[in-house]
């Protein structure tokens, strides 16, 4: 698991055999594989003879020979590297689930919390309506606050029935549906998520927070009632001909289209979906950031910046941080296991920890020795030159042959080159897609 490549390097994460097949919460036990001398020689080899039986699980970990020992090339005597803020008791605190399946029993979780029961969902010219597909269109344009005030809903139309008729009619019912089932959920999603990106930030500090208008008809026992507004909200009624086009696309700087122009969750700039590299067919759930923000190193997507750490004052950190946690005694998988999930599932908490992420190995050097690293006096050349050849070695890996990113010729952090990880105890990755759907592939140094 890792967050954005295919390949990364960890360091101070301590691992354990685990000896029973069924874990903590019942579930089964990921494989484990000891892959003989001869197994290891071919990497590509040695996944593809495990992978049908892997896969299934998602993950697997894999435990090379005893003689396999590459030394750590990073001198630690000079490695410093930034840190982030993780905060344990938020990760379960996330956005809506973007699958209609997972959606549905979300949605269905909240109003079970709000007292109403699920037995029938409402319908949409004449047919059950997509919940889950009209909660991403609306959160894509801003929220439904945003989506009434700048008379967005043609566009939310547009994305749930393309084909759709865009009248009044069809705009202002869709609009009473949303206000009527969602508007709630979406509140509660806003407050449950705790990310620094959020676009409230754009918001004055004294600005308070529109409400939908929910007039014309009765609301739920969770619904705005009139006398909530405190801003003059856009009358759906008027003409398309009279709003101004206020966002032009980054690409080809034309506002025409507008409305394919897909908006970027983080700076708020537009590209149209045809303007894209590669182009988008429809405009993708959940949140959607442009090259320019994923790529920016002033923020980072779900963390605070912590400070500016050694090697050694990191793992100073995470040793007190582990002694007031477990005391003295070595604590077992099944115990950290149940701790970290309790603080998750905000039975335990606040807990924050700090976590060296998205190191790239270009500037702050990989835990594997490369040919274009100077050999340090304590290495013994031969094998460090051994281990620097080794298809192993995560920066060789992905230029093997029968490797796909052995055609691309640009370095890619966390794909095509390795990044760095420093973990300590309960710093996380979130399970999720990789990158293109490939592979990942960590080595744990310690």
């Amino acid at each position: 698991m890792d967050t954005g490549g295919a390949i990364q390097e960890h360091a101070l994460q301590k691992v354990e055999n685990k000896t029973s097949e069924i874990g903590f919460l019942g579930l089964p036990e990921a494989p484990v594989y000891y892959p003989t001398e001869e197994e290891f020689g071919d990497p590509l080899a040695f996944i593809e003879k495990i992978r049908q039986e892997a896969e299934v699980y998602g993950i697997c970990r894999i435990v090379p020979p005893k003689k396999w020992n590459p030394p750590f090339a990073i001198d630690k005597s000079s490695f410093a590297f930034p840190t982030k803020l993780q905060a344990i008791h938020h990760l379960q605190k996330r956005p809506a689930a973007r699958d209609g399946e997972t959606f549905r029993l979300e949605y269905s979780r909240f109003l079970e919390k709000e007292g109403f029961k699920v037995e029938n969902w409402p319908t949409f010219q004449g047919k059950e309506l997509d919940l889950c597909t009209l909660f991403g269109a609306v959160k894509r344009h801003g929220g439904c606050q945003k989506v009434t005030r700048e008379n967005k809903w043609a566009e939310v139309l547009q994305i749930l029935d393309p084909l759709a008729l865009r009248s009044e009619y069809l705009r202002s019912s869709l609009k009473n549906l949303y206000e009527t089932h969602l508007y709630e959920f979406e509140k509660y999603q806003s407050r449950s998520v705790s990310m620094p990106i959020s676009r409230k930030r754009n918001r004055t500090v004294n600005e308070p927070e529109a409400k939908p208008n929910s007039k014309g008809r009765k609301p739920r026992k969770w619904c705005v009632e009139e006398s909530d507004h405190v801003s003059k909200v856009k009358d759906d009624t008027q003409e398309e001909g009279d709003s101004k086009i206020d966002q032009i696309c980054e690409q080809c700087q034309s506002g025409v289209h507008e409305q394919s122009i897909l908006l970027c969750d983080r700076c708020n700039r537009g590209w149209h979906l045809y303007c894209l590299t590669p182009p988008l067919l429809s405009v993708p759930s959940g949140n959607w950031y442009c090259f320019d923000c994923l790529t920016c190193e002033k923020e980072s997507f779900g963390f605070i910046t912590g400070e500016v750490h050694s090697f050694d004052s990191f793992r100073r950190v995470a040793e007190r941080f582990r002694k007031r946690w477990f005391g003295t005694k070595e604590a077992t998988v099944s115990e950290i296991e149940e701790e970290f999930w309790s603080v998750v599932e905000r039975q335990k908490g606040p807990v924050e920890v700090l976590y060296g992420s998205d190191l790239a190995s270009e500037e702050y050097g990989s835990g594997f020795p490369r040919p274009s690293d100077p050999i340090p006096e304590w290495a013994d050349p031969n094998s460090w030159n051994e281990y620097a050849t080794s298809p192993w070695n995560l920066n060789n890996f992905t230029k093997l042959d029968g490797s796909v990113l052995k055609h691309v010729r640009d370095n890619i952090p966390g794909v095509t080159v390795p990044w760095v990880y420093m973990g300590m105890l309960f710093s996380s990755f979130c399970w999720h897609y990789e990158d293109q759907c490939f592979y990942s592939i960590n080595y744990l140094h310690w």
